[in-house]
């Protein structure tokens, strides 16, 4: 097909914003693309300068590191591989959105900022090339000021899968650490300025209750053990000197901004479901998250009064056994809600 006629495919007047793979960026020139993404919305950043979107050789892309494994930095959990399979799904059948920012790459070095799952899924279709927007980081911001502002910023449309509170917290976890190697001491406020600076789509709540839980977690590391679930486990049946066929479930209380003890219904399952099993209940030990060693007993205090309260529930449905003769329903089944459509109005027995 002729260059003529490439271009005027992709200019004519048409409500559809994708870009096929048969009609892809290859043959056209740079005036063309420019006009293509003309309309995108590109955010004012601080940290870096706008050089413009280009097509770029996606195996020039640096997004791994030296074990080969992608690393996205701004994600509290990496790239979600979920959201790579449907992006390669929408390529695949729709083409390529020009309506959005394309990823973001440096100029000096085309580290990817921001497209981790867009950049894989135009390789899993087995395209070459892609649009990449090209900037240069600015004097004075280090590549990790890039990251926070770009890297969580431009996850904030529709196109990618949206930043979540937990990529803003640990990128703000690093900025404090960054800070306190430069000798400054980060409060809470500044911590909200921080979260501020940067596009998110956070009410005023949730971003202090994020800057306070991670001040909190940062004290807790400092003067506390911190285990998982598996690890508090091994070290409750090492405590008690239990044998590797013995049981020990572990329960970690933490900071509940409703009150609510998450963790009390596992429990209390877990429980149960032993208890049917064994016929005996299993040994229980507690462990905390994300309080300090000043908090920490009042923490246990609450956890301790927790489990009374599920022993009292249990004494209580006991003595009802007992009064009853058995007789007594913890699952008070009364039937199933009408379904049927046309046929069924009452609950069915």
């Amino acid at each position: 097909m002729r260059k003529q006629d490439l271009t005027k495919m992709f200019f004519r007047k048409s409500k559809s914003p994708f870009i096929r793979k048969d009609e892809w960026f290859d043959n056209l020139s740079e005036r063309e693309i420019k006009k293509l993404f003309e309309d995108i919305d590109v955010p004012d950043y601080n940290t870096v300068e706008i050089i413009g979107v280009q097509i770029l050789e996606t195996d020039s892309i640096n997004f791994k590191n030296a074990h080969g494994q992608i690393v996205n930095k701004a994600r509290g959990i990496g790239t979600d591989k979920e959201n790579v399979r449907l992006l390669t799904d929408s390529i695949e059948h729709s083409g390529w959105d020009v309506r959005h920012v394309p990823p973001i790459v440096e100029e000096s070095d085309s580290s990817l900022y921001d497209g981790y799952s867009r950049h894989e899924s135009v390789s899993n279709v087995g395209k070459k090339t892609s649009p990449y927007l090209v900037v240069r980081r600015k004097p004075f911001y280090t590549i990790e000021d890039v990251i926070d502002e770009v890297g969580l910023g431009a996850n904030n449309h529709s196109q990618s899968k949206r930043h979540d509170i937990r990529d803003f917290k640990k990128r703000f976890a690093a900025y404090i650490i960054r800070k306190e190697q430069e000798g400054v001491v980060i409060t809470t406020s500044d911590g909200i300025k921080w979260f501020d600076s940067i596009p998110n789509s956070f009410s005023d709540s949730q971003v202090k209750d994020a800057v306070e839980d991670v001040f909190r977690v940062r004290k807790a590391k400092d003067t506390m053990e911190s285990f998982t679930k598996k690890q508090a486990e091994k070290k409750g049946k090492t405590l008690l000197n239990l044998g590797p066929k013995d049981t020990v479930f572990a329960y970690a209380k933490r900071p509940s901004k409703d009150g609510r003890s998450h963790y009390k219904k596992r429990m209390i399952a877990d429980i149960l479901e032993y208890y049917s099993k064994k016929g005996r209940v299993p040994k229980i030990v507690g462990f905390t998250e994300k309080y300090s060693a000043e908090e920490v007993e009042e923490a246990r205090k609450e956890l301790l009064d927790e489990i009374e309260a599920v022993n009292n529930m249990f004494n209580q449905i006991y003595g009802a056994l007992r009064v009853l003769n058995g007789g007594f329903k913890l699952v008070d089944f009364e039937g199933f809600l009408p379904q049927i459509i046309d046929e069924e109005t009452d609950l069915i027995n």
